[in-house]
């Protein structure tokens, strides 16, 4: 049985400050490709129309435009977190990832498995603060770590951690 199959993930990770790299292809394509898993992308959500009247409103100081579309920026990307299954977060060393903070605290309070990913050769580069609510076994140093471990949950080897429960059909 394949547990992940059409489960959706939410893929958390810097835009607005985002280094240039395009880090999402890579996992999008492992995720949906060999796990069948649905990702939805904030990065390619239609409202990305919006950013450059956004960027606009901030240069022209227009606090009520920026707080307009911001908002609706932040619903939209928390209403589909809250219908998926699972959130992976990617939190690049010395990166600002402010609505991925956002993002990840929701998951985790909506107990739902709320994966973390770096980019360094091991997790003590991710934030200390995460360490205080998000278990050790849900941080990871780098996608391929991510990937063996999901390839664990989609055989049914993690059927012991509640955060799974949804996603393995037990509640």
């Amino acid at each position: 049985m394949k547990y992940l199959e059409n489960k959706l993930c939410y893929l958390s990770g810097p835009i607005q400050y985002a280094t240039g790299e395009n880090w999402r292809e890579y996992p999008n394509k492992i995720l949906s490709e060999e796990f069948g898993i649905k990702v939805f992308d904030p990065s390619k959500d239609p409202k990305q129309q919006w950013v450059p009247a956004l960027k606009e409103a901030q240069a022209n100081k227009d606090y009520k435009t920026m707080a307009r579309i911001s908002k609706s920026f932040v619903r939209k990307d928390l209403g589909i977190l809250d219908r998926s299954d699972f959130l992976i977060a990617y939190l690049p060393v010395n990166v600002a990832t402010v609505c991925t903070c956002h993002e990840i605290i929701n998951s985790n309070n909506s107990k739902k498995p709320t994966l973390l990913v770096t980019n360094a050769d091991d997790i003590t580069k991710i934030p200390l603060w995460y360490f205080g609510f998000i278990s050790l076994d849900f941080m990871f140093a780098g996608w391929e770590s991510l990937f063996t471990y999901l390839r664990e949950v989609n055989t049914g080897k993690h059927k012991n951690n509640d955060r799974w429960a949804f996603v393995y059909d037990l509640v």
